[in-house]
């Protein structure tokens, strides 16, 4: 058995990775960087998120990927199905997200930003400027929020919004069986999710049947509402949002997923090619809802479990669906 790490891998991989070897004695664990290329075409497992089409192509032994994060959309999927590769995901860093989604809520209700600014100007807002209640903040509070998608990112951001005492309307594409924990509500109508929620958050993974889900049509309906997507940003349409935020129909939104990326070895890019980031309605954020450093434990801790339990088992300890891809 050889498994392959295809990853960055800090200190604390390394003394995981250095448990496993002393469990499992019989496995080649390869993670120096110099020998990765050289024993793809043998490896038997990969891990890592962003693996190029060649190199799945190029591991004709392959039979498992472990992906260190939740999402998988960066993978050839399509050859990994076809090749009934088995795809395992880590969700440690969900709280996280979730906590992300609720800040950027809180700061455009709260103005957070905005009076940050300001009185970093001297300017001052409410009572203290004689300006009364039309110029001051507002509450999240007993709000009604849709959250779309009731996975592990899902059910954490329903499980903070009950702390404000909010009504939470979960949207699935698929029957439950039981009553999930934290949401009010339950619906596989996306329409009806939406016009009840004032709120709105995309949790949802991206995949054929998620990408372009907020078109344009459906960003048009959405008037006074707030918009969260912690998602991807394929999931909503790029220049409809755009039109929707400057036009006064979404009353804002916090994004923390884009639709371009810095290229490598530079920190500055547009994260649009229509001016989403220029807006004063949008809480912007450089996708780093699940990127902090308890979060990055949380998900190591969870692939090495992913790859103990397979390497026991036979089966990792989540596991993507093949068809649903998440």
């Amino acid at each position: 058995m050889k498994l392959v790490f295809h990853n960055r891998l800090n200190r604390f991989w390394h003394e995981k990775i250095g448990e496993l070897r002393e469990e499992f004695s019989h496995v080649d664990f390869v993670t120096e960087e110099e020998r990765v290329k050289g024993e793809i075409e043998t490896a038997h497992a990969l891990v890592g998120g962003n693996i190029p089409r060649e190199l799945v192509q190029r591991a004709q032994h392959l039979s498992m990927i472990f992906v260190p994060f939740a999402g998988v959309d960066a993978l050839p999927l399509d050859y990994i199905k076809e090749h009934g590769i088995t795809i395992s995901n880590a969700h440690g860093n969900a709280p996280y997200v979730a906590e992300r989604c609720i800040a950027m809520a809180l700061a455009f209700y709260g103005k957070i930003i905005d009076y940050h600014n300001d009185l970093k100007d001297s300017r001052w807002h409410g009572f203290a400027a004689q300006k009364g209640v039309r110029d001051t903040w507002n509450s999240m509070q007993a709000r009604t929020c849709a959250v779309i998608g009731t996975g592990e990112i899902g059910k954490n951001i329903a499980k903070y919004l009950k702390v404000f005492g909010c009504r939470v309307i979960g949207f699935k594409k698929r029957p439950v069986k039981k009553k999930l924990e934290f949401f009010d509500e339950i619906t596989l109508n996306l329409e009806e999710a939406l016009e009840k929620g004032e709120l709105i958050f995309i949790s949802v993974p991206l995949t054929e049947e998620t990408q372009g889900m907020f078109h344009a049509e459906i960003l048009a309906t959405l008037k006074g509402k707030f918009l969260v997507n912690a998602g991807r940003g394929r999931i909503v349409d790029e220049e409809g949002l755009y039109r929707s935020l400057k036009d006064g129909v979404l009353a804002g939104a916090g994004i923390d997923v884009w639709y371009t990326y810095p290229r490598s070895g530079t920190d500055r890019r547009d994260p649009s090619k229509y001016p989403i980031h220029e807006l004063s309605n949008v809480v912007l954020s450089p996708h780093v809802a699940g990127f902090t450093p308890q979060a990055a434990v949380l998900n190591i801790d969870q692939t090495i479990e992913n790859i103990r339990s397979y390497l026991k088992t036979g089966k990792p300890r989540f596991v993507v669906d093949s068809d649903l891809m998440y």
